[in-house]
């Protein structure tokens, strides 16, 4: 099973997130087969390195997504504000989303998987692409 893409962070209610996250964990395992793995990763404090502010843009001939981020390291939060544009025939479309995140801690995340049952493996990469600051991976399997 995978979630990637730093899915597990993103604050979508006003629920307690570590009691639904280990219901999710529990969930999770119950539905592997023995031995069976759990690959995710998330963002933790320290995502954007500094004083917490980040932009950046990538772009083509007909598209381009634009990035500011904003940490906020008192109540480790991090959002992010996206906004695309891409030609569609002669005209140009604009996008914006805002991603609201909760920082994790990777020891919290441990002992939470291992409470649950899962041995831990710590991922620095998903094969070629490397993580950068404040994002790890984690590759858990059922015993």
């Amino acid at each position: 099973m995978t979630a990637i893409g730093e899915c597990l962070n993103y604050l979508v209610d006003d629920k307690d997130t570590k009691t639904e996250r280990l219901k999710l964990f529990q969930r999770v395992y119950d539905s592997l087969s023995s031995e069976g793995l759990f690959v995710f990763d998330i963002a933790e404090p320290g995502r954007i390195p500094g004083m917490g502010n980040y932009r950046n843009f990538t772009q083509t001939e007909d598209w381009a997504v634009l990035v500011e981020a904003k940490e906020n390291k008192q109540q480790k939060q991090l959002t992010r504000w996206i906004t695309t544009f891409r030609k569609v025939g002669e005209l140009d479309r604009r996008d914006r989303e805002v991603h609201h995140l909760q920082l994790l801690e990777q020891s919290e995340i441990i002992a939470e998987l291992n409470q649950i049952g899962f041995q831990v493996q710590m991922l620095e990469s998903y094969d070629k692409l490397t993580f950068s600051a404040g994002h790890i991976g984690f590759l858990a399997q059922k015993q």
